[in-house]
Formats: C-alpha cells, structure tokens, sequence
C-alpha cells in the first residue's frame, strides 16, 4: 500500500514553512484555500461498479476493534481504521494486529478535538503526534486522513498538503455512535450502499481527555452487531470492498 516517503526532519521544515503562510493567512478562507491549492476531502472512492469502502474511526479499542477484526477476517475484507493517536499509545497490540491482518490506518488526531476551534499550531500537533505514534508503532505511515466531527478546518488541510496526506470524508453516516439500535444502523447501511459509497462507523472512543460522542458512552456493541448482520448481506448483493489509499 502507499507509504509517505518523508523523513520527519523533512515534515519539520515543511511544517515551520506552512506555519509561517498562516501567519500570513495565505489558509484563511476558502479563497485562501483554493489559492495553496489544498487537498479537498474525498467522500467516494473509484475503483468500479459495486465497489465500496468501511471505515471505523475513534479507535482502536481493546474491547470493539477485536471483536470489528474477527467479523472482517471471517468474510475476507479489508477495511479503513482511523486512529486516535492517544488510543494507538494505549492499545499498540491492537494496532500491530490491525497492520498485520491487511487493514489500513488513517490518522483522526491525537485526542480528537474540533479542529476549528484549535489555533493552526495545536492543529498541526494534533496530526504530526499521531503520525508519528502510527508510524513507530505499525511502521506505516498513515496517508488518509479524517478530521473528526467531518470538520475539515483550512489548518488541517494545510497540514494534510505538506505531509501528502488526503482528506477522506464518507457518504454514508448510519450514526452508529448514537446508539439507535443494530437494526437501525443495519439499515441505514443498506439503504446507503452504492458504487462508490464510504461507510462511516465507530470502533472506539475519543483518545485523550475527551468524553465519548454525546450518547455513545462509549458502547459499540451496536456497531459490531450490525457490522455481522449488513456484510454478509452486502456480500451477498454482489459488493465487494476497497479502502481510500487504493484510489489514485
């Protein structure tokens, strides 16, 4: 799979160049956004007819990653994990198994904050710190990144350009974090499936000092349940099922 190919001094001296552009601005607005030409988040992935992308963000946990792994490995799908990267210190068993069952990692931030209410610096150490626990723990560099909340602040775009990162979004959002029922989510998935389609779930809780997603209490037994119940059913309507990082 693709690997970032910059060295961390290198990522350094891009960072201080980028720094010193937003205290110019040059990232404020969308019209400064278009003007440094930053990544625009991808909410699809092309790789032909009745292909599709899952995703499981705020992880891993312990307790549900496993539980998402075993259900993954059992019908011979890969699958995106974007990582916390104070859960990837706590947990890095489970990220060497996620790396060494063929999934792929995606930085979501340090402790997952809202991104626009973070000055640009806390924004870039949000990322880099992830990068960097990601990268000495599965010895991947993670190139997909997801903002958490899909709030895709200018600063994080700044970051994700310098260090070659893409900014993925999703298409289908079954809420599973709020806890309505396997059912409900199971059918949000289904009714969402298309060529093309990502698929937003929730393996995991918020890393740092954050509370869980309002609601969550840091449940996903739903997500899993589902997740057993809307493969098989994908799987058998013809689906098969790609990540990001594949995409050209």
């Amino acid at each position: 799979m693709p690997q970032s190919n910059l060295s961390l001094p290198r990522r350094r001296f891009l960072a201080a160049g980028a720094t010193a552009l937003l205290g110019l601005g040059v990232s404020a607005g969308p019209v400064a956004a278009r003007a440094r030409s930053l990544p625009t988040p991808e909410s699809e992935v092309d790789a032909g007819p009745m292909v599709m992308a899952l995703t499981f963000d705020d992880g891993p946990s312990p307790q549900y990653t496993p539980q998402v792994l075993d259900i993954l490995r059992g019908h011979d799908v890969r699958a995106t994990f974007f990582v916390c990267g104070d859960n990837v210190r706590t947990y890095p068993d489970v990220i060497r198994r996620i790396i060494a069952e063929g999934h792929v990692l995606g930085n979501h931030t340090w402790s997952h904050p809202h991104l626009d209410d973070l000055s640009a610096a806390d924004v870039r150490d949000q990322i880099e710190r992830t990068q960097d626990v990601v990268t000495e723990i599965s010895g991947r560099t993670p190139v997909l990144f997801r903002a958490p909340y899909g709030d895709f602040a200018d600063a994080a775009l700044v970051v994700c350009a310098d260090l070659g990162l893409r900014p993925i979004s999703w298409s289908v959002d079954p809420t599973d974090w709020a806890n309505p029922g396997a059912d409900v989510i199971v059918d949000r998935v289904l009714a969402g499936a298309a060529t093309g389609a990502i698929v937003l779930n929730h393996d995991g809780t918020e890393g740092g000092d954050d509370d869980p997603a309002p609601g969550s209490g840091g449940d996903r037994s739903q997500t899993v349940a589902a997740l057993r119940s809307y493969l098989p059913q994908l799987i058998d309507d013809g689906y098969t099922f790609t990540t990001p990082d594949a995409q050209e």
